[in-house]
């Protein structure tokens, strides 16, 4: 079964300076058994919440592009996609049990809330920080900002990053 992780960062955003340097991560393994794949981008200026809607939209066009809207990864009965992230604020926004006062945020969930609509065997989870693997993959890859590899390559052998 499909598992996603995902993660957002902004450099800067504790400062509230402009400009901010936002990064999100999605990292996913199709099979239980199979590497980590890993989708990587800079998104510019972004508050730290934006990234971390940014990565999750990220993530279910993936499942989309994969598996199509509903985003049933092995047909009737099967457990669902899970999306895990370490942002309890934005699990608890689009699970509804906290609201969004930001206009720029509640835009967001209700995109990524349209499409987990359509993607009926997608599950989003809370997990904490140490657990989720795209956050430790910003941490390890992208400390400092500074980062040799491709956007969008799939992960060789050879190492992802050099910081």
């Amino acid at each position: 079964m499909p598992v996603f992780y995902v993660d957002g960062q902004s450099v800067g955003n504790e400062q509230k300076t402009q400009p901010r340097h936002a990064k999100i991560v999605v990292a996913y393994k199709e099979k239980l058994n199979s590497g980590f794949q890993i989708r990587w981008e800079e998104i510019g200026d972004r508050t730290n919440n934006e990234a971390e809607y940014i990565a999750l939209l990220k993530a279910l066009s993936i499942i989309e592009a994969k598996w199509g809207a509903i985003g049933e990864a092995s047909g009737k009965g099967a457990e669902p996609i899970k999306v895990h992230s370490d942002s309890m604020l934005i699990v608890n926004q689009v699970n509804g049990s906290y609201e969004v006062t930001d206009v720029k945020l509640r835009q967001l969930c209700e995109n990524v809330k349209g499409l987990m609509k359509k993607m009926s065997a997608v599950k989003l989870e809370w997990i904490p920080r140490e657990e989720n693997y795209a956050g430790q993959w910003l941490e390890d890859r992208w400390k400092g900002g500074k980062v040799e590899v491709a956007k969008e390559q799939e992960p060789s052998s050879a190492p992802v990053a050099k910081v």
